[in-house]
């Protein structure tokens, strides 16, 4: 598996449409980003299957919170980049073995945080109704 070079987001250096975005502050250290932000990391990958196993990679990463044992920083927590680095690096090489398994994994998970997020928005709805039927009861 070839090795994509990782350095902190600079918006005077060029990007890629290959990039991968990663926050490096807070308590979403590791959070894969859509738009790059000035507290970010970037995987600058060769092509998209690169791009997208990264990306999948630091999303599963994240999401099991791999990255909160590597936090510094009193205030503001943040992930160093050589820590960074040498995490992707090792995870990158254990997942390559069976590539598949994980994918279908990480997609499972996305589809459960997609119903959680469809029940909440019922929840909240549901919220909205119940204060609406009180409501009508009580004069302005």
């Amino acid at each position: 598996m070839h090795s994509p070079k990782i350095h902190t987001f600079n918006p005077k250096n060029q990007t890629s449409d290959f990039d991968v975005y990663i926050l490096c502050k807070g308590l979403n250290s590791g959070k894969p980003l859509e738009k790059p932000c000035p507290n970010c990391f970037v995987i600058a990958c060769k092509n998209s299957d690169d791009m997208d196993f990264y990306k999948t990679l630091s999303f599963g990463l994240w999401k099991a919170k791999h990255f909160h044992q590597f936090l510094t920083g009193s205030v503001i927590p943040f992930i160093r980049i050589s820590d960074f680095k040498s995490t992707i690096k090792a995870q990158a090489e254990a997942v390559s073995k069976d590539k598949y398994a994980f994918v279908q994994d990480v997609h499972k998970v996305k589809l459960i945080e997609r119903k959680e997020k469809q029940m909440y928005e019922t929840l909240a709805l549901l919220a909205d109704v119940k204060k609406a039927m009180m409501y009508r009861h009580f004069k302005r």
